[in-house]
């Protein structure tokens, strides 16, 4: 199965223990950017919003800390995911805050 990807892509977010904190995502060209904090956490929301500006900041629910990255950072990796023709799932690892 040949197809082009472009246009959609995924940020899984992990603590430093390399435990699920979340995803960056945008499940097709047309669609906005999401934060999934996992449906045992809460809602997909768009991201970013005005309460990620200027440190994105989520918890931990396995190790019950919190966990964060500068917005533009975590802006940048995801626009490479959806930039890349070929890959469409990155992993970024956010420092304990």
């Amino acid at each position: 199965m040949v197809g082009n990807q472009e246009g959609i892509g995924t940020l899984k977010l992990e603590c430093p223990q390399m435990h699920s904190v979340g995803r960056i995502l945008k499940e097709a060209p047309h669609q906005s950017v999401v934060y999934d904090p996992g449906a045992q956490v809460g809602e997909r929301r768009f991201w970013p919003d005005e309460a990620d500006q200027p440190q994105f900041k989520a918890q931990c629910r396995h190790c019950d800390k919190p966990v964060g990255e500068v917005t533009t950072t975590l802006q940048d990796k995801f626009r490479h995911v959806v930039d890349s023709a070929s890959e469409t799932t990155e992993v970024a690892t956010l420092p304990y805050v």
